[in-house]
């Protein structure tokens, strides 16, 4: 009897070490797949912010363009049946939607776009209600150089999530 006693121990401890050894390659597993999931996850996220950021860069240069037609190299000529109360309200959308986008990114681009989006405010008022050539010309150049001033740093913000997400 106190043969098989032992024998059965001997099992038992030989069962309990190949359940342990099961386990614990088991958690290994667990911790790979985990890992992963992480990566996915923050592959997904960083997409995610390129996309904005995109979105942003493309609506900026859309604006920019916009802009051009009362900005710095207009003439009274080409200035001729332009309304200038629709680009002011496009601005307006701009910074609006620059102001929504703004949280998604980290703290400095945040800041500059704020930023833009306070400085712009008189000078949209101030190309709504411009009536002469001067004026329109003025407040036109001006959201111009704001907005243009503004896009070296979005594109370099772009191109560094460009270059992360080949990194990655």
């Amino acid at each position: 009897m106190k043969m098989f006693e032992t024998w059965i121990s001997v099992i038992g401890s030989l069962a309990s070490i190949g359940a342990a050894l099961w386990s614990f390659r088991e958690a290994r597993k667990s911790i790979s797949a985990a890992t992963k999931a992480e990566r996915v996850r923050n592959e997904l996220i960083h997409r995610r912010e390129l996309i904005e950021v995109s979105r942003v860069y493309a609506e900026t240069s859309r604006i920019l363009k916009e802009v051009s037609r009362v900005g710095p190299s207009c003439n009274a000529g080409l200035l001729r049946g332009v309304n200038c109360g629709s680009i002011a309200q496009e601005v307006q959308a701009y910074a609006q939607y620059l102001n929504e986008h703004s949280s998604t990114f980290d703290t400095d681009f945040e800041s500059k776009a704020n930023e833009l989006c306070q400085d712009l405010r008189g000078d949209i008022v101030a190309l709504a209600e411009a009536k002469s050539f001067e004026e329109k010309k003025a407040a036109g150049s001006n959201i111009y150089y704001k907005i243009d001033s503004f896009m070296p740093f979005i594109k370099k913000f772009s191109d560094s999530h460009k270059e992360n997400l080949s990194a990655d």
